[in-house]
């Protein structure tokens, strides 16, 4: 019997029982589909962790200012600790002469205003070496300079939103804009950056595209916090090499647990190693969905497999008679397992096509971001097919081993 009737006779098989093949394609459909919207949103994960951390830099070491409460402000408080300053940068620096860069970042709570119209953006005060550690640079003007810092001067470099906001599509190089109550002069724009807030986020990020930049000693002056004039959110610091991360933020704690008397009132933030642990749960995420997507084919494939060993049991006479008409073991063994591949692959297909849409609605309405990849696809059509093998060939070998006689003879 040539391949072609075997699976002319498939066909025809499962068309005539349209419904119970559907009804048994239904655990193959929910277990691809699980498969790919699992896998996606894993892969979405793991692309949103990376575009973090990338604005991150693997390179770079945060330390970031803690806001004590209770007993820990009262011991602060008694040890004399201010907290994260500007003066912690200036040690680390001249301390650390290895590191490739090292800056402050403070930022200012007050309006910013051109005419009329009233931007919501965030003032932040840092140095001439905050583009090169961030890697964030302007795309027109320039960058705060080492003089502005030196002289403190009145100039801002603004994000791509705050100029949209207030200049529109005007040129804002050389044109002024009020900050609080002090006119700055803005010297360039600031290159547009995509920042994504998903749900699997690594590290809280803020909109970098709507902050404004002020030299470190003009925010520090201009818009001084009594009771901590010299303090700063957070001190970003770059080293050379990714293997220099862990034993310089050794000595960056070392340096600052000895300036803070030995309070934590700061947090050292290792953007590589978040980026690892992120991973590291990701795939734990990953194996437990796929265990449950499996249980799912899983079942999917036992539904096969009753199917067609009560589908053998119906067509017993029709063996018989093709093997009275010459069909051999091969063939009655090809033409059960050709359906059971057919009712696997087809239900495969369907199911990708609902991952796929399911993948597309979580994005859509859940907020996750998911990535459908080409194995996630590959992946889940081959298993479809080798549950149709796997769970196929045992009913086939049922049906081809069949006695001729005894089966012409089957009531």
């Amino acid at each position: 019997m040539q391949f072609s009737e075997n699976l002319r006779i498939g066909i025809k098989s499962i068309l005539v029982h349209k419904l119970r093949s559907f009804l048994t394609t239904l655990g193959v459909i929910f277990g691809v589909a699980a498969v790919i919207s699992m896998l996606s949103i894993g892969e979405g994960a793991k692309r949103e962790a990376v575009e973090q951390i990338k604005l991150l830099g693997t390179n770079n070491i945060r330390v970031n200012q803690l806001k004590l409460t209770g007993e820990q402000a009262e011991e602060a408080e008694q040890k004399n600790s201010r907290g994260l300053t500007y003066r912690d940068g200036q040690l680390i620096r001249e301390n650390l002469p290895s590191v490739k860069g090292v800056t402050p970042v403070r930022f200012v709570e007050t309006e910013i205003m051109l005419g009329n119209k009233e931007s919501n953006g965030r003032v932040v005060g840092t140095d001439e070496t905050y583009q090169w550690v961030t890697n964030f640079h302007p795309s027109e003007g320039r960058f705060i300079g080492a003089l502005d810092v030196a002289e403190a001067k009145r100039v801002c470099v603004i994000g791509s939103e705050i100029r949209s906001e207030l200049f529109g599509y005007r040129n804002p190089v050389g044109r002024r804009i009020r900050i609080g109550d002090t006119w700055f002069v803005v010297i360039g724009v600031m290159e547009a950056k995509t920042v994504k807030e998903g749900k699997a986020s690594v590290i809280k990020l803020r909109n970098i595209n709507k902050d404004v930049y002020i030299p470190i000693t003009t925010a520090l002056k201009r818009y001084t916090d009594e009771d901590r004039p010299n303090a700063v959110e957070e001190i970003a610091i770059q080293v050379e090499k990714e293997d220099q991360v862990v034993p310089t933020s050794e000595v960056v704690k070392r340096l600052l647990n000895r300036t803070h008397n030995g309070v934590n009132d700061y947090e050292i933030i290792i953007p590589a190693e978040l980026l690892a642990q992120s991973q590291k749960t990701q795939r734990v995420f990953n194996i437990v969905m796929g265990s449950i997507a499996a249980i799912s084919l899983l079942v999917g494939g036992i539904g096969i497999m009753n199917i067609m060993l009560a589908s053998v049991t119906e067509r017993t006479k029709e063996i018989g008679t093709r093997r009275a008409l010459g069909a051999t073991e091969r063939d009655i063994l090809g033409q059960f397992l050709n359906e059971t591949i057919m009712i696997s692959v087809t239900g495969g297909t369907i199911g990708i096509i609902l991952g796929v849409v399911m993948a597309k609605a979580i994005n859509l309405f859940a907020g996750w971001e998911t990535v459908i990849s080409l194995f996630s696809v590959v992946i889940s059509f081959g298993i479809s097919a080798l549950v149709g093998i796997v769970f196929g060939i045992y009913p086939a070998r049922q049906a081809a081993k069949m006695d001729p006689i005894a089966a012409l003879r089957f009531e």
